[in-house]
């Protein structure tokens, strides 16, 4: 949904400021001029794209309600006044930029591929704006964040200190997300980081760092496994075992692994999260595989952690990935990347 500085910022009345150069230049003209990164010391030369109508600020955001609802009907909840209107505006648009904004082989009609595109890049910049305005005022600048659970508690969370140091006149959102999520927010501009696997990261995001990590596997003491150094499935094939829920990539390798072995794992416990897995294995009743940096959380003596042979392949590399035409428009971000790739260097 838009926040209330989006709002704001969309009206324009509300843009009327004290410089007399831009006192009687429209918002969805300016809007254009800033995405189109050709707003340069108030030289206005685009003549070509004013030139027909059917772009307004109202428009795009139309276009955006639409991209966010998913259909006309649904941003419209069967409103047949609206539904018309919002038919009408997307239409216009339509003519103007010469494609079809919507699919309408689908039903409903849903944007195409252009009318996403062009939704994320309205919304991209309506944020900045609402940022501009957040910075005018003296008001934190939120950086939102992206993660899952574990690595927000385990990695994330003691950096608290030092992003609060570095950063700040920033205010931190910790968003936990799946990697498909964060993968996808970032691309739509919900989302300014995300720690994400190496692995994950797609075009059009970038990344720095590559924070390496293996699974080891944590036994509590209760259950009495009287073994030592690198063990093989075989091993820990009766021990009862918490894994994370899902067919995601750690659970279709390790199906792997234990298949090429010719042997089974017995599964007691399925969560959703890594932290939920130690959780468990606090509880003294299950053991279960986690990143190694899970060991501050699950200390020697009371719990043990092992190698297991095999599991060099499942290695991880983490990095903080972004979106490049975000971090152009969001200072903020751009201070955020260096220094996470200070703390890399």
């Amino acid at each position: 949904m838009w926040d209330d500085s989006a709002i704001m910022l969309c009206d324009p009345e509300a843009n009327r400021g004290s410089d007399a150069s831009m006192a009687a230049f429209p918002a969805e003209s300016l809007l254009v001029l800033i995405a189109t990164g050709m707003l340069d010391d108030h030289q206005i030369m685009f003549d070509e794209l004013f030139e027909k109508s059917g772009l307004s600020l109202d428009r795009l955001l139309t276009l955006c309600e639409v991209a966010e609802k998913g259909s006309i009907g649904e941003a419209t909840k069967g409103d047949s006044n609206r539904q018309t209107q919002f038919s009408r505006q997307v239409s216009e648009l339509e003519k103007f930029f010469g494609v079809e904004l919507l699919n309408r082989e689908s039903r409903p009609h849903r944007l195409s591929e252009v009318g996403r595109e062009l939704a994320s890049l309205t919304k991209a910049y309506l944020k900045s704006l609402a940022t501009f305005q957040a910075q005018c005022g003296g008001k934190p600048v939120k950086l939102i964040i992206g993660s899952g659970e574990s690595i927000i508690q385990w990695l994330l969370m003691p950096m608290l200190e030092h992003l609060a140091r570095e950063l700040p006149e920033a205010m931190i959102s910790m968003r936990n997300l799946r990697t498909e999520e964060i993968i996808r927010d970032l691309i739509d501009g919900e989302i300014d980081l995300g720690l994400v696997r190496k692995t994950a990261v797609v075009s059009p995001l970038k990344s720095v760092g590559n924070w390496e990590y293996g699974y080891r596997l944590f036994v509590p003491n209760r259950l009495k496994l009287r073994e030592s150094g690198k063990l093989r499935i075989q091993q820990i094939s009766k021990l009862p075992l918490a894994l994370i829920e899902g067919e995601g990539e750690f659970r279709r390798q390790l199906a792997t692994l234990v298949k090429g072995e010719g042997s089974e794992l017995n599964l007691k416990l399925e969560c959703s999260s890594y932290s939920q897995i130690a959780t468990a294995i606090q509880s003294g009743a299950y053991c279960g595989f986690l990143p190694h940096f899970a060991s501050r959380h699950l200390p020697e003596p009371k719990f043990h952690s092992y190698e297991i042979a095999g599991f060099e392949s499942l290695r991880r590399g983490l990095v903080f990935a972004w979106n490049p035409r975000r971090g152009e428009l969001r200072p903020m971000v751009d201070k955020a990347i260096r220094l996470f790739k200070s703390r890399e260097d």
